[in-house]
């Protein structure tokens, strides 16, 4: 039995048969162009070249062109994992596209300046794109102004927009400042107020009746302290009766 022909010489051969065939319409289905990524493949793997990888093709075809924008490409650039920028695309609600130089590169200035690590950036970014939307002067500076007027340190609030980059959709009229004076009302100071924000910004995100009703349960206990509420807090409303009622 003869030895099988190379590879090289198979598809010299392979070439002008597939060609001939779809002229006479012997191969309905199949193009010369399939037949020699047929070929490609084959020769991959039997001469060991390097494929590309299936994350990198999922990504592309997934993603595609305009998730991978320049916005896309600028934060992958910047370390973001290609995880993190498929949860940016499907969280944006639109076809992710800001501008880099005139929303991209600010956020992340301004985070940065904030004290928060590159890593940590691209976890705020990942968990809640739409700070993008945000503009600097009229949302995100207002609540770091009032944060820092509660004696939060740079650590502090950098740790507190890591962990819960949505505390910058929570009205600082209606929400943050009010909940901050029912705190002050049971006798937190702004320290302790600053702290419970950096430790657990989501106490805020709970609505007014919920904390004010399980602060008042737990000082009637004689329980109330900045540890207690945050684990009171999270708790289901039939653990806490359970509980403490």
């Amino acid at each position: 039995m003869p030895p099988p022909m190379p590879l090289p010489t198979l598809r010299r051969w392979l070439l002008p048969l597939c060609l001939a065939a779809a002229v006479v319409g012997a191969l309905p289905r199949w193009s010369s162009c399939s037949w020699l990524a047929i070929g490609d493949s084959l020769g991959e793997r039997s001469l060991g070249r390097p494929r590309v990888p299936r994350r990198i093709v999922a990504r592309r075809n997934s993603a595609g062109a305009e998730a991978l924008s320049s916005a896309g490409e600028y934060l992958l650039s910047l370390g973001m994992t290609e995880e993190q920028l498929q949860k940016v695309t499907s969280r944006y609600g639109q076809k992710f596209n800001p501008e880099v130089n005139g929303s991209v590169k600010p956020l992340l200035q301004w985070l940065t300046e904030l004290g928060l690590t590159d890593e940590q950036s691209m976890k705020a970014i990942a968990m809640y794109p739409a700070l993008f939307r945000h503009r600097l002067e009229a949302s995100l500076k207002l609540r770091v102004q009032w944060m820092t007027g509660l004696g939060m340190d740079g650590s502090q609030i950098a740790k507190a927009i890591a962990c819960f980059p949505h505390i910058h959709t929570l009205s600082l009229e209606d929400n943050l400042k009010p909940k901050a004076q029912l705190l002050r009302e049971r006798g937190f100071t702004n320290a302790e107020i600053a702290s419970t924000l950096a430790k657990d910004p989501q106490l805020f995100s709970y609505s007014s009746k919920r904390l004010a009703h399980r602060m008042g349960v737990l000082q009637a206990l004689g329980l109330l302290t900045e540890t207690s509420l945050r684990s009171a807090m999270q708790m289901t409303d039939a653990k806490f009766r359970a509980r403490f009622e």
